[in-house]
């Protein structure tokens, strides 16, 4: 049995379903989604992963027992779709709660997908539901193809290539050039941009994503409290071993013995490692500054990948949204430690306080090619949700843009913008608060924060 079909059964016995590919009475049966009304598809940001799955899974398909949700197994599990038939409500054309929406979302490639083929129309992977298998309101489709061998390529089985409807970038499309842009991706298969292309694509910044460093624990002293000259050091491979830095909080070692660093890296193209590349070393901002350094010879193609690999690294060091250091991710990647960075442990109230910076601007990017009406109206109902602060995604890397929706009026202190989900079906987790930032880097990771107070 493989774990979706596990963490599927558990999910059947809270809802009460039974025999596999039996769906609950408000969601779609295995059939229904297997020919849907129409079908969208995004592709981008694994940052963004959970944000995104939660603002399709309770903002367009009303929240649990309501949708099946799909997930790719075996060797690759960066492949999605959520299946239901949105209400009248959420104003989405021809959604009447009969009608059945399949909306895909591929976080395998990141960033690189969800800008290089939508200004080259390419048509890219997305999970095929002709193979899938039900338990409950949870389906797995067996994807074969690891990142690392297939993904730029983009051969994995399992899949189907279709246009993308939407991209999801964690910086903005024109970030991704020179040391940055995705050299590795098969032109043939991804398409080509230049830098005029990237920059020129329509974007709509959403919501802001808090990034730390991430530890391999494993022969350190923990916590692990890291200045900022020292994050810079170790990214341009300066620090090669943990007994030579010095924690900022304690001012010993971070190892009482010899742990040779190892940076773990994502590609280039990846927006995660631009963010870090950017913020940390000024790259792309200032011409005589270069990104990170290539530690190694193998670079990895999503956030869950990297951090797989570092939390099995010793002395493994890497880069990733902060949400990574809860819930099931955690969980996975034992030991892995999120950093404090100057004495200040990253979390979003702490970067809408203005004592963390290192945050961008999750991005939405429109195709360079025509949509049609219904494509339209999904894209547009997803720039609302994901920017407002009502039905933003309540994720512990998510703060609101100033201004960029509603219910996102700054204040000081930031705490008193604390935002609560109003509605019943919130993006990710009703119990997590987000913040209105006061500060934006209006849609330019090389910007200095500029207030709206």
């Amino acid at each position: 049995m493989n774990p979706n079909t596990k963490i599927a059964a558990a999910i059947a016995a809270v809802l009460g379903v039974g025999a596999a590919g039996v769906a609950s009475a408000a969601a779609p049966t295995l059939a229904q989604a297997q020919s849907p009304f129409t079908s969208f598809y995004i592709s981008g940001s694994s940052a963004a992963k959970s944000a995104i799955l939660g603002a399709l899974e309770n903002d367009v398909c009303g929240g649990a027992g309501n949708y099946l949700l799909f997930s790719s197994y075996n060797t690759n599990t960066n492949f999605f779709a959520v299946s239901c038939a949105p209400a009248a409500s959420t104003g989405i054309a021809n959604a009447n709660g009969t009608n059945v929406f399949d909306l895909y979302y591929r976080d395998e490639g990141g960033s690189v997908t969800g800008a290089l083929p939508l200004v080259s129309g390419s048509a890219i992977a997305q999970l095929n539901l002709a193979g899938a298998a039900c338990t409950g309101n949870s389906c797995s489709v067996a994807v074969g193809g690891s990142s690392a061998s297939n993904g730029t390529s983009d051969t994995f089985t399992g899949t189907a290539t279709h246009q993308s409807n939407l991209g999801v970038t964690d910086v903005e499309p024109g970030a991704l050039i020179h040391d940055n842009y995705p050299s590795a991706y098969s032109q043939s298969v991804y398409g080509h941009a230049s830098p005029a292309q990237l920059g020129a694509l329509t974007t709509f910044a959403v919501f802001q994503q808090v990034f730390g460093i991430f530890v391999n624990k494993t022969g350190l002293h923990t916590p692990i409290c890291l200045g900022s000259d020292a994050v810079k050091s170790i990214l341009n491979s300066e620090y090669t071993d943990w007994s030579k830095v010095e924690d900022c909080a304690t001012h010993a070692a971070v190892a009482a013995a010899s742990v040779p660093i190892t940076l773990v890296n994502r590609e280039a193209g990846s927006g995660s490692r631009t963010a870090t590349s950017i913020y940390w070393l000024n790259d792309l901002c200032d011409p005589t500054f270069v990104g990170v350094e290539e530690d190694q010879t193998t670079d990895y193609f999503s956030t869950g990948n990297v951090l797989g690999a570092a939390n099995t690294t010793s002395g493994g060091v890497t880069y990733a949204s902060i949400d990574n250091n809860f819930g099931a991710q955690a969980t996975t990647t034992p030991n892995m430690v999120l950093a404090s960075i100057d004495g200040v442990f990253p979390s979003n109230l702490a970067a809408a306080q203005g004592q963390y910076e290192w945050w961008v601007e999750s991005t939405l990017v429109q195709p360079n090619y025509s949509q049609t009406t219904q494509q339209s109206s999904i894209a547009s109902f997803l720039e609302t949700d994901l920017a407002n602060g009502n039905t933003a995604p309540h994720s512990q890397q998510v703060m609101l843009i100033p201004d960029s929706g509603t219910n996102t009026t700054p204040a000081i202190p930031a705490s008193t913008t604390a935002n609560t989900c109003s509605n019943s079906a919130c993006s990710v987790s009703t119990s997590t608060a987000i913040y209105v930032n006061p500060f934006t880097r209006q849609k330019v990771t090389c910007n200095i924060p500029t207030s709206f107070l």
